[in-house]
């Protein structure tokens, strides 16, 4: 399973594509190992809307369920999430990033206790 990760190298954002390894092998597939949560939210978002330059607050999953969001990092980089995408908002100094909704949707937000990648 891939998921693409927003981090921050020297106060510059920029996307990583990143690999979760599913090592467990059960009767109903492939299981990665547990990342502890802090909370999971629900979010529904609108078109057109938008958020100029931020960084996440805490390292973050955010799986895109429906619609389909835009990101540029402060290194001119865009990434369109669409759904079944999985992004690890990582980016918790620097620049930040842009995000804008392309169409109305819905995601899950699963914030971690830690990041369990580098900054």
């Amino acid at each position: 399973m891939e998921f693409v990760e927003l981090c921050s190298v020297n106060g510059v954002s920029l996307f990583q594509k990143r690999k979760i390894d599913s090592p467990q092998r059960e009767p109903l597939g492939n299981y990665s190992i547990p990342y502890p949560a802090k909370q999971v939210q629900f979010r529904e978002f609108s078109e057109g809307q938008r958020f100029d330059w931020h960084c996440a607050p805490q390292a973050q999953f955010i799986l895109y369920l429906e619609g389909r969001v835009k990101l540029t990092t402060s290194s001119g980089e865009q990434y369109t999430f669409a759904p079944g995408d999985i992004l690890l908002a990582n980016d918790l100094h620097g620049e930040g990033h842009i995000s804008e909704s392309l169409s109305p949707g819905r995601a899950a937000i699963v914030v971690l206790n830690d990041s369990p990648w580098d900054q």
